[in-house]
Parts: structure tokens; C-alpha cells; sequence
């Protein structure tokens, strides 16, 4: 008999897939065929025979030293400046949060149920174990500390 397989297995794998890809192989190829591409059509096409003094190597050398560091203070400027506005759009479609902001809003009202109350803990203790933050999982009767959060330097 064969195992059976998940669908939900299937999904995670597939975005491990799509991450592993995008983020970090295909990025890397797009950006050494950039350099090339780059090397080509901007120093070999110089008139004159500019372009042939210039090597591919001092070529990658000049542009790393270019490229790298506008593209930091790019993405420095997009973290300020973007993320709020990225995120904002995130939370509007993130029914957990809804869920989850619904639910506490009632509990402060005292509008909930202990039935509710108990699938909200266990829901949530899912989520704890299956991240491995099982320390942090609650106790009625011995409510676990909070996490030491980090800070965060703006200026990194």
C-alpha cells in the first residue's frame, strides 16, 4: 500500500519550492546574466576600441562596487519607506488576523464562550508547536513568560 500524502504536504513543498527557486537560484542566474548582458551591450559596443581595454573581471569588479551599494541604499529607503505601506495590504486580506483581532475584541467584552475559548488555545498551541515555540505555549494555571524581543536598529 502506498502512503499517503497530503495535500497540505504537497502546498508546503511547492512553496519551498518557489522560495528556494526565486529568491535565492534564480536570482543568482538572472543577476550574473545581467553582468554579462550588461558587460556586452555597454563595454564591447564602446566605438573606437574602448570596449577591449576593458575586461570582463575589472568589468565585475567596477560594477559590484557600483551596483552593490546603490542597490543596499535602494533597499534601505524601500524598508523605511515601503514596508508599511506593503504590509498594510497584507493584513487587509489576512483573515487569521481578523479572526484572531475578532476574537480578542469579544473576549475583551466578555462576549465569548469556553468552547471558543478552548479551540482559539488549541489552535494557537498548534501553530506554537509546529514553529518549535513549544516554551512558549500557556498554562491556564501557570501563564508562560513573554519572549525576549530584539531590538531592531533602523540604521543597520
Amino acid at each position: 500500500m502506498r502512503p499517503k500524502i497530503s495535500r497540505g504536504f504537497i502546498r508546503r513543498r511547492w512553496l519551498d519550492f518557489r522560495n528556494g527557486h526565486s529568491i535565492y537560484l534564480a536570482f543568482l542566474l538572472t543577476f550574473i546574466n545581467f553582468i554579462l548582458i550588461s558587460y556586452n551591450f555597454l563595454i564591447k559596443q564602446l566605438p573606437f576600441g574602448i570596449g577591449d581595454s576593458m575586461t570582463l573581471p575589472s568589468f565585475i569588479l567596477l560594477f559590484v562596487l557600483i551596483y552593490i551599494p546603490t542597490a543596499i541604499t535602494l533597499g534601505v529607503w524601500h524598508r523605511k519607506h515601503q514596508y508599511s505601506v506593503e504590509n498594510e495590504a497584507l493584513l487587509r486580506q489576512n483573515w487569521m488576523w481578523a479572526w484572531i483581532s475578532q476574537y480578542q475584541i469579544r473576549l475583551i467584552k466578555g462576549k465569548t464562550n469556553p468552547k471558543e475559548d478552548e479551540y482559539i488555545i488549541n489552535y494557537l498551541n498548534d501553530i506554537l508547536i509546529r514553529t518549535n515555540k513549544s516554551e512558549l505555549l500557556g498554562d491556564d494555571n501557570n501563564p508562560s513568560p513573554l519572549p525576549k524581543e530584539e531590538k531592531l536598529d533602523d540604521n543597520k
